[in-house]
């Protein structure tokens, strides 16, 4: 009996110990395994990947995803997480979203500058977040700003400064890197500044957390509590991790960030549940008592992360980092699906086992990096090497798939395509020229994706797209006609074209479909106020037309609706490329079409709408100096809900499938009568 006496002040011990969070190191529960950690990490990157969840490629929700696939690749030496970012960045053409100022807009160029990082030669991968930020500090928001206060500039939003916390983890680490790859302190002294103006803010000295915005000042929990956000402050914390590993050791304000970074970690230790896990609400755990998966990621990303980095004691640390790590564990489903994700929002809510968020994913794999790394189960490979290997993955991979994407270093192209055809529309940079909103056709003879290595032929090795090599290539005139299903409106007599899209988006999708959408706007005003026209544009793999869904509103892109009783006909185009070009209207079968040969080979293009949809048809004479370029229309009204729903595309006989006329024809009956099927 008197030798049970030393195991049970042991255990009693160790009780103790695992109740105060500081377990001594002979009784510390043991590190989880890193084949385990990397086992779970590669099963919901891998789930994610094959899930696609419909957002804009440079959409704020999928930054921390690809913060985390990054480092999933980097620390399980995996390149295939690597290649996945870089298709995205190559579809995205490594650009930022669309708002100038928007904090949330620019969180993309955390991966975008990681992997320009990896290879400074590819200064494509650079450029547009370089040129976007460098507009922002050129051209600063001065107005103080705070969220429910009405900004007093015209023009100016409330977003267009650092007004709410989250956006600590958007912009921030992106300025970090811009520095890192420029030395240009401009990006450092623009973060200093903004920096300070959300923390003296938000920040709240006492309790050491911030409030998501301005309106968070006097709302309180049901128990009276301050009201601070779980994810809000997540974003912070991970947000902060992300800016130190870029920020000078010598920086002036280094030490600002390091104690900031300490004084949070004492907070979120506090908030900490028995689950390892954290709340949605920090300082009232009851108000909703499930444990939340982006937050509790971010605080096991920072807490580890700070760790791993000497920033804090591993000693002190590492228990809330291994129950942590255990908590998010019983978020994952066995298939590697991350749940009880709060839903996007600006406060406390109810997440549960099927809610799943891209960001939520997205800290799940930061956090797990982070923790094999703290076990010493990361691989050690150079970043070049895991950079090579993607890339020659991606090039490799010849499997057939319908693809869109964005090129700004070729005057802004949009450019999609699957294993039988290609397009491309034009974009703001060709704003001056004759190109405006027609559809380009590229012919290809091959079904593997040929759009990346077209583009980067012409524009590093000078090989032309304009010319066939084997593969197919771009031949097809467009130029201010409408190509092969451009439309316009028809006032007048007279056919009104907008210019190139305004704004873009890429959707992410599985293989077997291309989305994307693109705003177009009109010199016409109905009420006084600019038409513009809001386009979703789909390719699906096996198909020779694209389906376009389009409206017409007085705004544009998100939040816009039709405009009820829209007053004119929308005509919808195919230019000839041909004086000898068969032109067959046919109406009630519901299509257009042009038959024709293009430098030798038979060429067919098409218009089919849903049956009854077209009101009458007209030709429109060629303008060019040639008479080649006629334009065949179908005329429509936008249907009851005001939507324009076609499809468009075509057929080169050089791919060997559609040869004649009659087979166009065929084919184009046969799609009319299918819908949007193929």
């Amino acid at each position: 009996m008197n030798n049970m006496k030393p195991i049970i002040k042991s255990l009693t011990a160790c009780v103790l110990a695992g109740l105060t969070l500081a377990a001594t190191t002979s009784c510390r529960a043991a590190d989880p395994a890193p084949a385990d950690i990397a086992a779970a990490l590669k099963r919901s990157a891998d789930w994610h990947l094959a899930n696609p969840s419909g957002i804009d490629t440079r959409d704020w929700v999928i930054a921390p995803l690809y913060d985390g696939l990054l480092r999933v690749a980097t620390t399980t030496g995996d390149p295939k997480y690597l290649a996945a970012v870089l298709r995205f960045g190559t579809q995205s053409g490594w650009m930022p979203d669309n708002r100038v100022y928007h904090a949330d807009d620019h969180a993309v160029g955390h991966a975008w500058l990681d992997v320009y990082l990896m290879d400074t030669n590819r200064a494509e991968r650079l450029a547009p977040m370089r040129e976007r930020l460098d507009y922002v500090i050129a051209n600063p928001i001065t107005e103080a700003l705070a969220s429910g206060q009405k900004p007093k500039t015209p023009g100016v939003a409330i977003t267009d400064r650092w007004t709410w916390c989250d956006a600590l983890y958007m912009a921030p680490p992106t300025l970090a890197r811009l520095y890192t790859a420029t030395g240009d302190k401009k990006y450092l002294q623009f973060l200093d500044r903004e920096y300070r103006y959300t923390y003296d803010q938000l920040w709240d000295k006492k309790e050491h957390f911030f409030f998501r915005d301005a309106s968070f000042f006097d709302k309180k929990t049901p128990a009276g509590k301050k009201t601070f956000w779980s994810r809000g402050n997540g974003w912070v914390y991970g947000g902060l991790a992300l800016l130190l590993e870029q920020l000078p050791a010598d920086h002036p304000t280094r030490g600002f960030y390091e104690n900031l970074f300490k004084e949070m970690t004492g907070s979120i230790l506090a908030a900490q549940q028995a689950d390892g896990l954290w709340r949605p609400s920090l300082l009232d755990p009851g108000q909703v008592p499930v444990g939340e998966t982006s937050g509790s990621g971010f605080y096991v990303f920072g807490l580890a992360w700070g760790v791993n980095h000497g920033l804090l004691a591993r000693e002190k640390y590492w228990p809330a980092i291994q129950r942590g790590w255990a908590g998010l564990m019983t978020r994952v489903k066995p298939d590697g699906f991350v749940g009880y994700v709060q839903a996007i929002g600006a406060a406390p809510g109810v997440p549960g086992p099927d809610t799943i968020q891209d960001y939520g994913t997205g800290a799940f794999l930061l956090a797990g990096s982070e923790v094999l790394r703290a076990v010493g189960g990361a691989a050690k490979m150079e970043p070049a090497a895991l950079l090579a290997a993607a890339e020659k993955q991606i090039a490799d991979d010849k499997t057939p798939r319908a693809y869109a994407r964005l090129v700004p270093e070729r005057k802004d192209d949009l450019a999609w395509e699957n294993d039988k055809v290609a397009f491309r529309v034009y974009g703001p940079a060709l704003r001056s020229g004759a190109e405006d909103s027609g559809i380009d056709c590229w012919c290809k003879r091959v079904t593997y994706p040929v759009v990346d290595k077209w583009y980067d032929q012409d524009r590093l090795k000078k090989i032309s797209y304009h010319q066939d090599h084997g593969e197919g290539y771009d031949g097809y005139h467009v130029g201010d006609t409408r190509g092969c299903g451009g439309l316009g409106l028809w006032i007048d007599g007279k056919l009104v074209t907008s210019d190139t899209y305004t704004t873009a988006e890429i959707i992410w999708t599985k293989p077997d479909m291309a989305e994307f959408k693109t705003v177009y706007e009109y010199p016409v005003k109905i009420g006084g106020k600019t038409v513009y026209e809001n386009r979703v544009t789909r390719l699906r793999l096996g198909a020779r037309l694209s389906e376009i869904d389009t409206f017409f509103s007085t705004t544009a892109g998100r939040g816009a609706k039709p405009i009820e009783n829209f007053p004119h006909e929308v005509g919808i185009g195919l230019v000839t490329q041909d004086k000898g070009a068969q032109i067959t209207f046919a109406a009630e079968q519901g299509f257009a079409a042009v038959y024709e040969t293009l430098d030798g080979r038979n060429l067919g293009t098409g218009v089919a709408l849903p049956p009854g949809r077209i009101l009458r048809t007209q030709k429109l004479p060629a303008a060019d100096k040639d008479g080649k370029n006629a334009q065949a229309l179908v005329l429509t009204r936008p249907d009851a809900k005001g939507h324009v729903i076609y499809r468009a595309g075509f057929a080169w006989a050089a791919d060997g499938e559609i040869k004649t006329a009659d087979e166009w024809l065929k084919y184009l009956t046969v799609q009319a009568n299918a819908g949007t099927k193929h």
